[in-house]
């Protein structure tokens, strides 16, 4: 990469770097290869990045620029079923015995090893030696090649004074118009070749939607750069990570670093560079997370070994990172950087040989400093059990500061996060981000509106609204949306129903009272709008303003005249005549059509059956108000959805018998809990139960503290109070 102009930026808050003198440039160092150097790109960008590498490297008819290569190799599994195929051996049976293998990591002697526990696998052995003598020299052998997803290299202009091309460092071949090597990454590596991984990240992508929103809507001047170089210090964005609203925040977002940063209680950008490192499995496993945890909050007092405060002091005394493992191995042993990263990567790597003679070299440097013999040696020992899992700081930092990013956007223009978080979602993903919606901020979703909502999200800014899509309306596809807002952009917004009907079908219908258009039969052939998509129209809400619905139960009323209107038949068995008048019918309608609706849960527990029974033992709860803490150990009447049902099993260590518990996932409009039921309160309650699926129920129940969450959930009472509806 060539440097063609440098900008000197100034703060008043400087960051202290390590050994940032590079002397003579970026050059292969002491440790024995260079590193990678990767760059994140907006995930609609990454194509213009390597056409731009290419022209810029490219030139004088000389080619530098090339895709690494990768390869699948034949593992133990691939291998026996590939040569099982050669020699005609049952499919089934070579399928069985395989599966036997817990994974592909078995070696040749892990096979006669596994024979030696089962039977099975040894008679197998025995009725086909030549399989297994066949095997032996193919596995492990390259099976088929492809191209690496994101690494490009480019070669040296010249070498030893001749003009090169990327052919005279490695073989090359041409797959689909694109060269690629015949080596993979790690061999590239190893010939010294600086590999360029343009990776394409979707966050990107939306970050960079969202700040062009709240520059537009909001009039603001504000970018990724201006945000970096600020002192990264919003207390809004780490009070809200704190309080586990880490929806759709890069890398926060799931259930378990959730819990972690609510836990941990984030201050500040160091915090939110540690959860990106410690929370990983290897970390997790050691118990590393609960003791930053523990002594961040104080519980526990850092301790540091010999020479580490410098390096450790902002990880409380633990080593978090790969570059901290270098700065000890320097400030302690003696190392130069260059060695600290080849520690790093032996350890990673598991070179015992290389390894021992880093040790050796490590405690001989420690002496020579004045570090107590058994203090080098525990601080040996550190190093080599973590040395294997650590992150990378500054890969850590990248991810932290994209997160706090995306979190100062939510903190400070939460309907513009919001508006993009919403048209990125998958359709699972659109009830908690609502939920997260409503209760931290004065963002809110509304019904789609004929007139108002778009092919995406449409956002009123002025009163914080956010319509709904009417792509997100069940069958509507890109076609008929496009057809419906093409009309209403040229001839007006809709007046009602049969407006609407009369406009959108006007080549079927031949009403030409509203426009001016020539008549044409090509039109009508090609309508994509149908009657089924009126009515999911109607269900989801978008023509309750025009007509002037008063509640949900009125569209029964639009759905009548627009059958009129259009000619199609209204079912008894679609709009049950019970049903008709019930609001939660209509609720549910438009859920299941939309995805987006409003049920009266309150209302529908005080018309339930079972009301009475529960009256004394349990007041009416909503699932957001059992997350209080205080709620732990109270019972509560409940009213819900069941979204999902879940039979699991487990054998009793009382009885030693397999025992049936149930999970059963519950929603109220945006808010999801859980009700676990036990195996004695389920025995009774599964006859009613068994077909309660995407039906409301009312029951009563406990709240319960759960470890695994790190909130409440409920469980079912031993006096099982169900009402299915």
């Amino acid at each position: 990469m060539k440097v063609v102009s440098v900008k000197p930026i100034s703060t008043s808050n400087p960051v202290t770097v390590l050994d940032c003198f590079v002397d003579s440039g970026y050059l292969k160092g002491a440790h024995g290869s260079l590193p990678d150097v990767d760059n994140d790109f907006e995930s609609s960008k990454r194509q213009e990045v390597k056409e731009y590498i290419e022209r810029r490297y490219n030139h004088d008819g000389k080619q530098r620029v090339f895709s690494a290569g990768t390869f699948t190799t034949l593992k133990a599994k691939a291998v026996i079923k590939d040569v099982a195929r050669t020699m005609r051996i049952s499919p089934s049976l070579v399928n069985y015995l395989t599966a036997i293998f817990e994974d592909d990591k078995a070696d040749y002697t892990g096979i006669f090893k596994l024979a030696a526990q089962n039977r099975k696998v040894a008679k197998f052995i025995h009725d086909y030696p030549m399989l297994f003598e066949n095997i032996r020299t193919l596995m492990f052998q390259p099976r088929s090649s492809s191209v690496h997803a994101s690494a490009l290299l480019v070669t040296p202009d010249e070498m030893d004074g001749e003009d090169m091309e990327c052919f005279d460092f490695v073989p090359i071949k041409k797959v689909d118009d694109i060269l690629v090597s015949e080596n993979s990454g790690y061999d590239l590596d190893e010939l010294g070749l600086l590999k360029n991984d343009c990776l394409a990240t979707k966050e990107l992508s939306k970050l960079h939607e969202t700040f062009d929103l709240v520059n537009e809507h909001y009039n603001q001047n504000i970018s990724m750069e201006s945000i970096v170089e600020s002192p990264l210090d919003d207390p809004k964005v780490y009070d809200l990570l704190g309080r586990g609203f880490t929806q759709n925040v890069f890398q926060f977002s799931s259930r378990g670093i959730t819990k972690f940063l609510v836990q941990m209680q984030p201050t500040c950008i160091d915090d939110l560079i540690a959860a990106n490192a410690l929370y990983r499995p290897a970390t997790l496993e050691n118990g590393s997370t609960e003791a930053y945890v523990d002594r961040k909050k104080g519980l526990v007092a850092a301790s540091y070994l010999w020479g580490t405060h410098n390096a450790l002091k902002d990880t409380f005394g633990l080593i978090t990172y790969q570059e901290q493992v270098v700065l000890i191995a320097r400030e302690v042993g003696g190392f130069s950087l260059g060695d600290g990263v080849k520690l790093v990567k032996f350890i990673s790597k598991k070179k015992m040989d290389k390894i021992q003679a880093m040790r050796d070299k490590f405690m001989d440097g420690a002496k020579k400093n004045g570090c107590p013999e058994e203090e080098a040696v525990a601080i040996w020992q550190q190093i080599e059990a973590c040395g294997s899992y650590l992150f990378n700081k500054s890969h850590a930092t990248a991810y932290a500061v994209t997160s706090y990013i995306g979190g100062w956007l939510k903190a400070n223009f939460p309907v513009a996060f919001y508006t993009v978080a919403l048209e990125w979602a998958d359709d699972k993903e659109l009830v908690p981000i609502m939920s997260e919606m409503e209760a931290c901020s004065n963002a809110k979703v509304v019904a789609p509106d004929i007139n108002r909502s778009d092919i995406s999200f449409y956002t009123d800014y002025e009163q914080n609204s956010i319509f709904w899509s009417l792509t997100r309306i069940k069958m509507l596809g890109t076609k008929a949306v496009d057809w419906i807002i093409n009309e209403r952009n040229k001839n007006g917004e809709f007046t009602s129903i049969n407006n609407f009907i009369d406009r959108v079908f006007k080549y079927k219908l031949k009403k030409y009272e509203y426009w001016d258009d020539p008549d044409n039969e090509e039109e009508a052939t090609r309508c994509p709008v149908n009657a089924r998509h009126v009515l999911n129209l109607i269900l989801a809400g978008c023509f309750d303003k025009v007509e002037h619905a008063g509640s949900v139960i009125e569209r029964y009323a639009i759905v009548e005249k627009a059958a009129e209107h259009l000619g199609f038949e209204i079912k008894e068995k679609d709009f049950p005549v019970d049903l008709r008048g019930k609001h939660y019918f209509w609720s549910q309608q438009q859920i299941k059509v939309s995805g987006l609706g409003a049920i009266d849960y309150k209302r529908i527990y005080d018309n339930s059956a079972i009301k009475e029974s529960i009256r004394g033992r349990a007041g009416y709860c909503q699932l957001r108000d059992i997350l209080d803490l205080d709620k732990d150990g109270k019972k509560v009447a409940i009213s819900a959805t069941v979204v999902e049902m879940e039979e699991k099993k487990f054998t009793s260590k009382k009885t030693g018998e397999i025992e049936t518990f149930c999970k059963i996932t519950l929603q109220q409009n945006n808010d999801i809990s859980e009700l676990v039921i036990w195996p004695e309160e389920y025995r009774t309650a599964r006859a009613v139960l068994l077909n309660a699926k995407n039906k409301l129920i009312v029951f009563m129940a406990q709240v319960k503290y759960s470890e695994y969450t790190g909130q409440n959930n409920l469980q079912l009472t031993k006096q099982n109070f169900i009402e299915v509806i």
